[in-house]
């Protein structure tokens, strides 16, 4: 039986491998270019579009203040349900992969392109992650990243340890597949959010899926900030975050020497949507959108002028 099932995988990948010989693909969602899904509109394109990415157990809902600025301000957006989350069926988060979450965002995109002139980007935690690499293999207009989840907070120490051993990570992701979710001494519930009138509003999951934790690491890997393709790039997060390292993406941009606005939440932990400033940072995101903020940064202008002066180092 076992010679069998070895014979049929090999004689599988083999005659697979064969046929897609003769076809371009797409190495970036791992698609065949002749098999992506197909869109067109007869009528003319519209203007502007928000793609929203939510986080990592998460769900669209942690939008709902912010489609509310979206709908008053007249504002098209698609908020998808990344794959492996909110659901019934459990079992689909034993095959959680980074590629799957790609592939997705970027058929999103490229159906939103044959109907819109630009599109915008916005991405909570995980959602962030994607919405940089999406911008990095797709032009984005405005790229909004709210607590991208980049650089691991201190008090996350299994996650900074995993990310540092990729090999545990796998090991561990067969032999744990779950890990539960510790509620931190400072926040009501296991979600860090200091608001404790909304952390139990937002469904999540209460226990992490291991395997998506791997994959949103190696997802961590292809994020590269210099190669990202956007007109205005804008990052959120709140000083309380014990999630995100806020600070540690802010000087990542800087030493990376990349145009960006920062907005900075003192009241705030992982979420500005839902917390305590969540009408504070649904307005910073409409005038963001409607191009009411200066661009390019004037700290960025000041920091490349002090460069190119006689004398600086």
């Amino acid at each position: 039986g076992i010679c069998i099932r070895i014979s049929s995988i090999m004689y599988g990948i083999y005659a697979i491998s064969k046929a897609r010989k003769e076809y371009s693909t797409d190495q970036e969602t791992n698609t065949i270019n002749a098999c992506k899904p197909l869109s067109y509109s007869c009528n003319a394109k519209k203007p502007h579009v928000v793609i929203l990415l939510h986080g990592f157990t998460s769900s669209p809902m942690i939008f709902d203040n912010l489609i509310e600025e979206l709908h008053d301000n007249k504002i098209d957006y698609q908020a998808p349900l990344i794959s492996g989350f909110g659901l019934i069926r459990h079992d689909l988060l034993f095959s959680l992969r980074e590629e799957d979450w790609v592939r997705q965002v970027t058929e999103l995109y490229d159906v939103l392109d044959s109907q819109y002139e630009k599109i915008s980007v916005i991405g909570h935690s995980l959602g962030g992650l994607l919405a940089i690499y999406l911008s990095q293999i797709r032009p984005v207009n405005h790229l909004i990243v709210a607590a991208p989840a980049i650089f691991p907070d201190p008090a996350q120490r299994l996650y900074r340890f995993l990310s540092r051993s990729r090999v545990t990570a796998k090991v561990l992701s067969w032999t744990i597949p779950f890990l539960p979710k510790f509620r931190h001494r400072q926040r009501a519930s296991s979600s860090d959010i200091l608001n404790a009138e909304v952390s139990g509003r937002y469904f999540q999951y209460p226990v992490a899926p291991v395997r998506g934790v791997f994959s949103m690491l190696k997802l961590q890997d292809r994020v590269d900030f210099t190669k990202a393709n956007f007109n205005t790039l804008d990052l959120l997060f709140g000083t309380q975050d014990l999630t995100v390292d806020g600070n540690k993406i802010w000087e990542h941009l800087k030493r990376l020497n990349i145009p960006h606005r920062i907005h900075r939440f003192d009241e705030t932990a992982h979420n500005p949507f839902v917390d305590f400033e969540q009408e504070l940072a649904g307005w910073i995101v409409i005038y963001i959108l409607n191009d009411q903020l200066e661009w390019p940064p004037l700290s960025y202008v000041e920091a490349n002028q002090d460069q190119s002066s006689p004398g600086a180092s």
